[in-house]
């Protein structure tokens, strides 16, 4: 991680804030058939969250609950320096991150023309990295939870053209718990927990277009969401140091998203998502009042972590065909740019999702879905020189995530 200096005061983090900026912004990821498959475009009462404008598709009112779990973990194999003590650490360092995302959508037409659409949409994350190993100090255990809820609404202009848009009201939770230390010393190493909540607000907005009877063209912008974040950070060193005036500011990217759905037949249709992803917008984060150590010497400082982001691109193309009245079946592959920059942070490279969704109709009122994506991630060379480390090695990862959904036509 790359350093500031406030003053006469520099702050050592590990780079937690950047691996809660990267799931903040992957809000309901994991059900992969909505959010990457036909996010413009989807034609149920997940459109409150993906695209509002879409929500005119409903002929009746729409309840959906829907469950998601998935699974990261990443292997680096290299070499730690740290340029304090000149001391150099060789080897392995992994770390497992879990993920649970409930989410509820409901979808009303309020006339022919209107309908009203509320996406509740929780993720709950928790990364575990390897204890003893040589990325221990700059890789941090975390705890994330993130609310939010979507009021929607959707306005059919015409035949052709429908508008919408929604509010999004978020909540947030962190809990860091970095080691701090000092290999090559009498030192013994630390631990800290940085505990902090906030909440933060933004909109998305989009429209859908009937181009024929067949396709239909959807486009939505979901806006940056700026979290006031603030809580306890606490030193557990001798001597002991808690600052209760522990505060930061985190921005999750704006993103645009274009998608086309065309039918060749009944039960055949082809569809392709784009989205645009401004990461580069995110340039730094600025933290106050964090018991930490300055040289030996524990106190509560303040710093500046610059990110060096790049904006990015996800491309998906998929097919869906109704096996029978009541069975549907959904194939995608997606590519996915990674944002990161692998001279500073620790990071995976570009990677490739494949998944399938399977639809069955219960009855008229009830509709199972369930889906499953994994993730073929491009190892990425890290050569980190930082103020602080010395960091050189490949970095690897894998991802699974399975999502289960039910519909309800009220």
């Amino acid at each position: 991680m790359t350093l500031k200096w406030i003053g006469r005061r520099i702050i050592k983090l590990p780079n937690f804030l950047f691996a809660c900026l990267m799931l903040l912004s992957l809000t309901a990821y994991g059900s992969f058939i909505e959010s990457t498959l036909g996010t413009a475009v989807v034609n149920d009462a997940t459109a409150s969250y993906f695209n509002p404008a879409a929500l005119v598709l409903l002929k009746n009112p729409q309840f959906i609950p829907q469950e998601t779990f998935a699974h990261f973990h990443t292997q680096f194999t290299g070499r730690s320096t740290l340029l304090a003590t000149n001391t150099s650490e060789s080897g392995r360092s992994s770390s497992n991150t879990g993920v649970h995302s409930p989410s509820f959508y409901l979808g009303v037409p309020a006339t022919s023309n209107i309908v009203v659409g509320l996406a509740i949409v929780s993720n709950a994350a928790n990364r575990n990295a390897e204890e003893n190993s040589i990325l221990r100090y700059v890789q941090a255990n975390n705890t994330i939870q993130d609310y939010d809820v979507v009021p929607a609404l959707a306005l059919k202009i015409n035949e052709f053209l429908s508008i919408g848009a929604g509010v999004n009201f978020s909540y947030a939770k962190f809990n860091a718990q970095p080691i701090i230390g000092f290999p090559g010393s009498n030192i013994a190493d630390s631990q800290s927990s940085n505990k902090s909540d906030g909440s933060g607000l933004g909109f998305n907005a989009g429209f859908l277009f009937k181009a024929s009877p067949t396709t239909l063209l959807g486009f939505n912008y979901r806006s940056m969401t700026t979290y006031g974040l603030s809580g306890t950070s606490i030193y557990e060193g001798n001597p002991r140091v808690v600052s209760n005036n522990y505060h930061f500011k985190l921005r999750t990217p704006a993103r645009s998203v274009f998608s086309i759905n065309h039918f060749f037949t009944d039960k055949l249709g082809l569809i392709s998502t784009i989205q645009y992803i401004q990461w580069s917008a995110i340039t730094q984060v600025h933290v106050y009042g964090v018991a930490n150590l300055l040289g030996t010497q524990p106190t509560i400082l303040n710093g500046s972590i610059p990110y060096y982001l790049r904006d990015t691109w996800l491309a998906t193309l998929g097919s869906h065909y109704r096996i029978t009245p009541k069975w549907v079946l959904r194939l995608a592959s997606t590519f996915s740019q990674s944002a990161g920059n692998p001279h500073y942070q620790i990071d995976t490279g570009d990677s490739i999702v494949v998944g399938a969704s399977m639809g069955y109709e219960i009855n008229k009122m009830i509709t199972i879905d369930g889906s499953y994506a994994h993730v073929l991630i491009q190892n990425e060379n890290i050569a980190i020189a930082g103020p602080r480390y010395i960091i050189q090695g490949v970095n690897k990862g894998s991802r699974e995530a399975v999502s289960l959904k039910l519909t309800f036509n009220l």
